[in-house]
């Protein structure tokens, strides 16, 4: 993935999706800018905050314009940019509007990352601190960009770890987490942030440390710009010391509520406490994804009228292991120094890797199905309840070209995600869904990473699987899991596992939905194709109603 990200072009690199400038000046008209606090913009693009930042302050002084200027800009406006092309338009800007720059000023080109702004010595929590601290940080922190290669370690274990939680390692997140902590006590963020920062399980770090450094208010944005239609959020940040509530557009939410999640969700509200107040699907099912082979192609094969086309022989052979060799294949070219320690004693041994040839047929064969060289492969797709195979997998002795040619590839392929579930009877959902779309998956299947799936826990007993496919199946699940799990349109096995357990559902209720469900699958099976208005899935979902309620809707 990072390998991917680093390919891209300059401006998806960089994380940069432009503030329109009307907003910008929205947003600071919230703030109250008098003349005597600091404000950071840390990443001030074409300068959508900067100009009108500049404004504000230079009308609170005195002076000549140029004066006037010069004081906002010693004083009150600070603010660095990574993309030079943007930071010498934004430097224009200024000229055009209020005159020649002076000479000092406050506005860097550089990395926020690796940029501080000196400030008096003080004593922190690990020693002398000269950082300078800020009322006011204002801006749109890049979202979804790409760390510089040669510090990402750095950044890792600089601000990959708060109150006990991971955070996630997102351009974004690492912003919020050094702007959280440039700011004066009692100081304030106004971000524009991507509104996966409210539920999505990766970044419950993020939301932890928020909730133990300050009060947060959250808003949806109703628009952002032509450049994006991902939904954007304001994040307003008051660094008070640890809060008992998050206000999401403007209502509260406690923190005991919001701690029912496993995440950390501020999608929570009072009328989802009661599907949480019991065990989660987790505690029967263990969620897992599938592998990554890397070149489907070799190996994955569409299933039509109950036989497939082989394009391909495949043929084992011993690879010389060189250092230059595993370098190309490490994780952004770089391994350790005992590595390559490892790596030239192998070479100077004359030690080889094991690799498959891939050999492309005359003439395709067709081979009908079953058969002994090929498993089903859970191929995401849109069925619910049961799907027949579409796919297989050629897994001769038990997948050995496959696994040779992922263990011989570069080091994001080298791990076979899902293997302990391999060929085992569990449930399947497609991974890109506005809602839960689970299936049935049949004892037998190999697992792709695109379909991720749900097993038994040892011990739980066998019906458990039929009763939670039709939890998954129903609209209240649906709403749980968009509303307080994760409301992306990424479904993974983390979330499923998040999901409560339907414990109000009574005994004899439970009984008729797993029979329900059984005969619901023997009839997929048989070729029904059913759907989410289908009157079996309807009347199926009012056995998961909670009680006393119709919907616990927010």
């Amino acid at each position: 993935m990072t390998i991917a990200k680093r390919q891209r072009t300059s401006k998806r690199q960089l994380g940069q999706f432009i503030t329109p400038s009307p907003l910008a000046a929205r947003i600071l008209d919230e703030a109250e800018l008098t003349s005597d606090i600091r404000v950071l913009e840390p990443s001030f693009g074409d300068g959508a905050f900067i100009l009108p930042l500049l404004r504000r302050f230079a009308a609170e002084r005195t002076g000549s314009p140029a004066e006037r200027l010069a004081a906002s800009l010693a004083e009150n406006v600070f603010g660095v940019e990574i993309d030079g092309k943007l930071y010498r338009r934004c430097l224009e800007r200024i000229e055009e509007e209020f005159g020649a720059l002076p000479g000092d000023h406050n506005l860097v080109e550089g990395d926020f990352f690796r940029h501080e702004f000196a400030g008096p010595w003080r004593w922190g929590p690990h020693g002398l601190d000269d950082r300078l601290r800020f009322d006011l940080i204002v801006g749109n922190p890049p979202f979804g960009g790409t760390f510089d290669a040669a510090i990402e370690d750095e950044l890792d274990r600089a601000y990959g770890q708060r109150c006990g939680c991971k955070i996630k390692k997102e351009t974004y997140a690492f912003f919020i987490v050094k702007c959280v902590e440039r700011l004066k006590p009692g100081g304030r963020l106004l971000l524009v942030c991507s509104d996966s920062l409210l539920t999505i399980p990766t970044m419950r770090g993020l939301r932890v440390f928020l909730m133990s450094e300050g009060q947060v208010c959250t808003r949806r944005l109703p628009e952002f710009s032509q450049e994006t239609g991902y939904p954007m959020v304001i994040l307003d940040f008051r660094r008070s010391g640890p809060s008992s509530m998050v206000v999401r557009d403007g209502g509260p939410i406690s923190r005991e509520i919001i701690g029912m999640t496993a995440n950390a969700s501020w999608g929570m509200s009072d009328g989802w406490a009661a599907a949480f107040a019991g065990p989660t699907v987790g505690d029967f099912m263990a969620g897992s994804s599938g592998m990554t082979i890397g070149k489907n192609e070799y190996f994955v094969r569409p299933v039509l009228d109950g036989a497939i086309e082989e394009p391909y022989d495949f043929e084992f052979y011993e690879e010389p292991i060189t250092l230059a060799g595993e370098l190309a294949r490490a994780r952004l070219g770089m391994l350790s120094r005992r590595q390559r320690e490892q790596i030239r004693e192998q070479q100077c041994r004359g030690e080889t890797r094991r690799r498959v040839r891939v050999l492309r047929r005359q003439r395709p064969e067709t081979i009908r199905l079953p058969h002994p060289n090929y498993r089903p492969y859970n191929k995401s797709n849109a069925r619910i309840v049961y799907s027949p195979p579409d796919h297989v997998i050629y897994w001769r002795n038990n997948g050995e070209a496959v696994l040779v040619f992922k263990k011989s590839g570069n080091w994001y392929l080298r791990g076979v995600g899902g293997q302990p579930f391999f060929e085992r009877e569990g449930l399947t959902w497609q991974l890109i869904s506005n809602r839960l779309k689970s299936r049935y998956l049949p004892a037998g299947y190999i697992l792709d990473s695109g379909s991720p799936c749900g097993f038994l826990r040892p011990g739980v007993p066998h019906d458990e699987l039929f009763f939670i496919i039709a939890w998954t199946l129903s609209p209240l699940c649906s709403d749980v899991l968009k509303s307080v799990i994760n409301h992306t349109i990424n479904i993974q096995s983390k979330d499923f596992e998040r999901l409560p357990y339907p414990h109000w559902v009574r005994p004899e209720r439970k009984e008729q939905a797993i029979l329900r469900m059984r005969d619901m699958i023997a009839a997929a099976r048989r070729g029904r194709v059913f759907s989410f208005e289908s009157p079996e899935l309807v009347e199926l979902g009012r056995v998961f109603e909670l009680p006393h309620s119709k919907t616990a809707e927010p």
